[in-house]
This record gives structure tokens, sequence and C-alpha cells, in this order.
């Protein structure tokens, strides 16, 4: 028997009977993003200079859907990241020898695509691909000449119908991945094709909107993919990456002005009032002059009465 078939069928068995007991598999972490801060409006356009140097993310073939790649292809995704106080921006840019963009009504056209995946909660990170019914993730998918969709995978069949409907689900899911209400449809998404690359911006609020929907405020763990419609790409047959941990750079705060220590001269102008300083005479000195006074009238007196 061909080792090439029987290998990846084995490998898909233990993966479905792994997530069907519930035993998390994840893949290593690759990486650290920095989110960076911006005081303002986030750049829609690919091309802006407000984007940081992209770090590039390692992805890989997928080795369990048929039909089985050729050879395991390496690729990469460079990934930016900036958010301001409500929302966050991704700018995520590979390359692709073809533009492949379906077109309403287009038949046997498979479109270029691009994912980033979240998991719903950020206790433990979960199966690397798409997540568990204990264990969900949060995807957006983008897709060249359709736009980009927030969805879910791994919730679908852990919830019963009234819970369905009350996060604005189908009763019955009838696919593991489901696209959310369109309460949580607050992506927006441009793309660029240009020299042989795709470039895509993703734009989603920071925090969540759904339960169901991942929030990224303080920091979070994420996951991309890739299709190429040239190659049939579509569905499982993408090329994955590793969990990437993301830190959101601290917002900086607006410089205050310099202190400047002002030395205030103050002019005191005293108002002095100029007493006239008489100088009192004591009290015994009086007493002796008037009694020298009395004195000289006595003898005054007796000297008129002689003549």
């Amino acid at each position: 028997m061909r080792r090439d078939v029987v290998l990846p069928g084995i490998a898909l068995a233990i993966s479905l009977l792994l997530a069907f007991m519930g035993v998390v598999v994840v893949t290593a972490q690759q990486g650290v993003v920095t989110v960076k801060y911006i005081a303002g409006p986030l750049p829609a356009d690919p091309f802006s200079n407000l984007w940081p140097a992209p770090v590039e993310v390692p992805l890989t073939s997928q080795t369990l859907v048929y039909p089985l790649p050729a050879a395991t292809e390496t690729r990469s995704i460079g990934v930016s990241a900036v958010y301001n106080g409500t929302h966050i921006a991704f700018l995520l840019t590979w390359s692709d020898n073809t533009q492949d963009v379906a077109t309403p009504g287009g038949l046997d056209v498979f479109p270029d695509a691009v994912a980033v995946q979240f998991p719903v909660s950020k206790a433990q990170l979960p199966y690397i691909c798409m997540g568990t019914v204990d264990n969900p993730v949060n995807i957006i998918y983008w897709r060249a000449g359709f736009g980009a969709e927030n969805l879910v995978a791994g919730a679908g069949y852990g919830l019963n119908p009234q819970q369905r409907e009350a996060l604005g689900l189908q009763a019955t899911p009838a696919s593991p991945v489901e696209l959310l209400p369109a309460s949580a449809q607050v992506i927006n998404a441009t793309a660029a094709y240009k020299d042989g690359k795709w470039y895509v911006v993703i734009i989603r609020p920071l925090g969540s909107v759904h339960p169901l929907m991942a929030s990224l405020a303080e920091g979070f763990s994420a996951a991309f993919a890739t299709w190429d419609g040239a190659k049939g790409e579509i569905g499982g047959l993408k090329a994955t990456s590793g969990w990437v941990t993301f830190q959101l750079e601290k917002p900086v705060a607006p410089t205050a002005p310099a202190t400047q220590t002002v030395r205030e001269t103050v002019t005191v102008t005293q108002t002095v009032t100029a007493t006239q300083l008489v100088e009192t005479t004591p009290t015994w000195a009086w007493a002796v002059i008037g009694v020298l006074i009395a004195v000289i009238a006595l003898l005054a007196g007796l000297a008129l009465r002689r003549k």
C-alpha cells in the first residue's frame, strides 16, 4: 500500500479522534508581532507609510486533504498590524504569480484567498485546524472578488438549536465553519495586486461584538492561511502557519509642554511715612521747670513790693 496515502490518512484519523475526544492539539507558536499604536484613523491603503515593517510568518502546504500537493511547498506571509483606541488593522502580503479573482457567475475559477484565525477564548490555544467544540476559533476569510467574511469554526455541533438561534446562527449547522450573523459582519477589507504580490488590508473592531467573535483588546494569538487559485486550492487545500503571538504597543501619552520655571521678581514699594519725631520731655523735668517758674514769680513779686 502506498505510504503517501496511508500516512496522511492515519494522521487525519488521529486528528479527528483527538478532536472528538476533546484533546487539544496545538502547534508551537511562531514569532511575535508588535501591533503599533496610531492616534487617529487606521490606514486602509496597503501602501501607506503608517505600516510598520512586516514580520515574515512561514506557511506550509497541508498534507491531509486530497488531492495531496505534488510536493510540500513552503511559503510565507508578511504581517503588519496597527491599532487605535477602537479598531485594529492587518496588512497581509504574500507572493502569488497569478492574480485569480472570482467574477459573479464565473465558472471554474478558484480565487486567491487569505484567512486570519483567532482563538475565541484566551484561556488556552485551540486545535490549530479550526478549533474544537469546546474551544472554537473566529476566522476572517477574504477571497479575491468576494471580499471578507467573519466566521466561526468548531462551535457548531456543541450547541443546541435554542442556543444557536440565540447567537443568530441557523438552528441546524450545515458545516463546522459558519457565517456569524449580520450584526457581527463588521469587517472592512481592501486589496491590491502588484508585481506578483497580494496586499490585503483587514480592519475590524479591537473588541468583540458577538460571543463567538474574538476580542483582541489585550494581546492575542493568530494563525494564517493562504489559497493559490491557480493551483486549484480551495477549502482544506491551503498553506497554513502555526500560532503567532501579537503584543499591543502601549499608547504614547501626549508630550506635555516643558515646565518653565519663571522666577518672578517682585518689587515691593515700601511707603515710609515720615513721622516727625518729637522728643518727649520726662514728667519730672516738667515738675522742676514748674517749681523754678513759681520761685521766679515769687522773687519778682517781693522785688516789686520793696519799691
